[in-house]
């Protein structure tokens, strides 16, 4: 039995990733920022298809147009599955077509039947924050964590120990300084309610390493303006690549190679966790 987690698209044109938990069929999206159709078609190309054939929920960092992609709404609403948010965007995921049978909202952690349990930090990013998520299964700790404008020591705790990590490296900070963006957009970006720089994420990513727990290192978010992935390598060869086993840096178009991590050292009754997560 394994975990597995794929990345389906990461850019500021929309992010998917699928996870699942074991070998049962069943996954969940961390953001819908593609299309069903497109979802459909990266798991089908990325070769997850018998790990992601039944989606179970969707959970949502933020509601910006490249996480929540309009088409999702209908699809819920024919096929309803929970759209898990942090409580702060309920309101905005109702205005945006979330239905709200569908609606779930969280504060900090909930299990997730007895596959996972799921704990949300809340992060910095432009005026209410994204939401960074680590989730718990039998076989490995996963954590996911994009849009944020710096990282805080509440993230590297609630990361601590996590055996695959999805974070956002978003661009190179002399190609910002550089490049032609307007003086707004580049102070938005590069502030503390922005976005991660190479040099920030690789930080984060060095404290998490040095206890020698991640094994998989996936890189989400790259702009496609002010970064390139041969940038991002080299820096994290750099600085963390003995520490870890496997990296990948995701695509605008095209999902990563799945990653699969079983480590069966939680077991079920790991992070008993009272259910927090209400209906809106």
């Amino acid at each position: 039995m394994t975990a597995t987690v794929c990345i389906l698209a990461s850019s500021s044109r929309g992010n998917a990733t699928a996870i699942s938990f074991d070998d049962s069929g069943r996954f969940v999206l961390v953001d819908a920022g593609i299309s069903p159709a497109r979802v459909r078609e990266a798991i089908t190309r990325s070769g997850s298809l018998l790990r992601c054939q039944r989606l179970r929920a969707i959970f949502l960092t933020h509601l910006d147009s490249d996480h929540w992609a309009n088409s999702w709404a209908a699809q819920v609403r024919r096929h309803p599955v929970p759209v898990i948010v942090r409580h702060q965007h309920a309101e905005l995921a109702l205005a945006l077509g979330v239905p709200p049978a569908c609606l779930r909202t969280l504060v900090t952690s909930f299990r997730l039947g007895d596959t996972a349990s799921v704990v949300a930090t809340k992060v910095s990013h432009d005026e209410i924050g994204s939401t960074a998520f680590r989730f718990d299964c039998e076989y490995a700790s996963i954590g996911h964590a994009t849009d944020l404008g710096c990282v805080e020591e509440g993230l590297i705790e609630a990361f601590a120990g996590v055996d695959i990590l999805n974070i956002e490296s978003n661009y190179d900070e002399e190609m910002q300084v550089r490049s032609n963006r307007p003086e707004f957009l580049k102070r938005r970006i590069m502030g503390d309610r922005g976005h991660l720089s190479n040099e920030q994420a690789v930080a984060a990513v060095a404290r998490l390493a040095s206890g020698g727990t991640i094994r998989h290192l996936n890189l989400l978010h790259l702009s496609q303006d002010c970064n390139r992935p041969e940038i991002v390598r080299e820096v994290f060869e750099k600085r963390v690549g003995a520490n870890i086993a496997s990296m990948h840096i995701s695509s605008p178009d095209q999902p990563t190679r799945p990653v699969a991590h079983s480590d069966s050292k939680f077991g079920k009754d790991q992070a008993r966790l009272g259910p927090v997560l209400s209906r809106s």
